[in-house]
């Protein structure tokens, strides 16, 4: 009895062992697990929010290379001063007609502090190139932002100036990713019924920029395609529009993602201004509309084949008509029939002097000057047709004027071979090349 006492102790003893053995094992493995567990989360999170870029953080304008495959390609990029890699941003990405990634970062900088907007800006697409080139830019750059940083991928949209502008819209229409685009001094070349995305576009012209008739109808198309969109006119020309200006397409893109519940309206603080007010005071009645297309057809007409005295009569017209005591919107149709000649002016004179037709350019220049004698673009070209006719002196005082005048393109004034010569004159450097390149800094 005493024995059997002793086995029933053992065994209880024994089995007590092993529960507690078991337990501890137990805990010893659910640790075990809740560490591996940790350990797991702690891994994914460096991956999703430390992988982005932070040598970035905290600086101005910055300049992005060899991103792709193209080791010729860069951006310009802005981040706004409280960019955290543990939060997404939204992204505008910036089209210039002339591969200014810069400019617009520099004009429109305090916007992206004021809403918190990562911005930037191709130094690449430009006027001249392909469409599937600049898509290409556009597919790149998207591709680098959304890996190099932390970009609110239901926050990105695009925005371009004149050939830019339609860069931004072809890239919006082709690409899903896009939520929406701000137009600036340009519209569109695409047939709605063909575009793969319909994004919400909101168009931005001058009331003195050629473009505007234009800008009006891509307003009226969208319409009838149905797209989310607005027209906002301004007193301005052919440029990208002031700050203020342009803060209004920002307004508007993040009213609609507010009403999505896509963004919180906390930045939105200010009274958004009547986007239609423009229609009482700035574009002319639909009846001068139609007379201005139709006098730009007619200047395609007769820009090859009229005399320079036919020219002098419709510039003169189109200036006293600009500067007279006329209603506002025709004075504006004017100053925009104007600045219609000029750009024809600059397209059918480059164009010449490429092809080295002196001649042509000769008239096509005098036309040029006659409607926008101040533009420094001018006197580039002029410059060129001096060079290439064998006067130097003519040449380089045009140079020195369009220094004057503002010119900026530094890297078309060190690129014009036809310049050889000018290049090694007294007071090149003094005279032309530093203040471009002062031009060229400011911008």
């Amino acid at each position: 009895m005493k024995l059997n006492s002793i086995k029933l102790f053992l065994i209880i003893i024994s089995i007590a062992f092993c529960i507690c053995l078991y337990a501890c094992g137990s805990g010893e493995v659910s640790n075990q697990q809740e560490n591996n567990s940790a350990t797991q989360d702690s891994i994914h999170t460096e991956k999703s929010f430390h992988r982005f870029d932070k040598t970035l953080v905290n600086k101005t304008i910055s300049r992005i290379n060899n991103y792709s495959n193209d080791t010729t390609q860069s951006y310009a990029i802005y981040l706004p001063s409280d960019y955290d890699t543990l939060k997404s941003f939204p992204l505008v990405i910036f089209f210039d007609a002339h591969a200014r990634g810069k400019l617009p970062l520099k004009k429109y900088q305090s916007l992206a502090e004021k809403y918190h907007f990562v911005f930037i800006g191709s130094n690449n697409s430009q006027n001249g190139m392909q469409l599937t080139e600049t898509q290409n830019i556009a597919t790149e750059i998207l591709k680098d932002a959304i890996a190099r940083f932390n970009i609110n991928p239901k926050l990105i949209f695009a925005s371009g100036f004149s050939g830019g502008s339609k860069v931004a819209c072809s890239f919006a229409f082709n690409n899903s990713t896009i939520r929406g685009v701000i137009a600036c001094a340009s519209p569109f070349a695409e047939q709605h019924k063909t575009v793969n995305n319909h994004p919400e576009i909101f168009l931005l012209s001058g009331n003195e920029d050629f473009n505007m008739a234009g800008m009006v109808q891509a307003d009226m198309s969208l319409s009838d395609a149905g797209f989310n969109h607005q027209l906002f006119v301004f007193d301005g020309k052919h440029d990208w529009p002031d700050e203020k200006y342009f803060e209004y397409g920002m307004q508007w893109i993040q009213q609609n993602a507010v009403k999505q519940n896509l963004m919180s309206s906390k930045f939105l603080t200010e009274s958004v201004p009547d986007y239609n007010s423009w229609k009482e005071t700035h574009v002319a009645a639909d009846d001068l509309l139609n007379q201005e297309m139709n006098d730009e057809q007619e200047f395609g007409k007769q820009f090859t084949t009229a005399d320079i005295i036919y020219w002098k009569e419709k510039i003169s017209g189109f200036q006293k008509c600009k500067t007279s005591k006329k209603n506002f919107a025709l004075k504006k149709l004017c100053a925009r029939e104007l600045n219609c000649i000029s750009m024809m002016g600059f397209v059918y004179s480059e164009s010449s002097l490429n092809q080295n037709n002196l001649p042509a350019a000769k008239h096509f220049l005098e036309i040029y000057e006659l409607a926008d004698a101040t533009n420094p673009d001018v006197w580039f070209l002029k410059a060129i047709y001096y060079s290439k006719s064998g006067d130097n002196n003519s040449a380089f005082a045009s140079l020195k004027k369009s220094a004057q005048l503002g010119y900026a393109d530094i890297n078309k004034l060190k690129n014009e071979n036809s310049f050889s010569s000018i290049i090694k004159m007294n007071g090149f450097q003094e005279s032309i090349f530093l203040p471009v390149l002062k031009n060229a800094e400011k911008e």
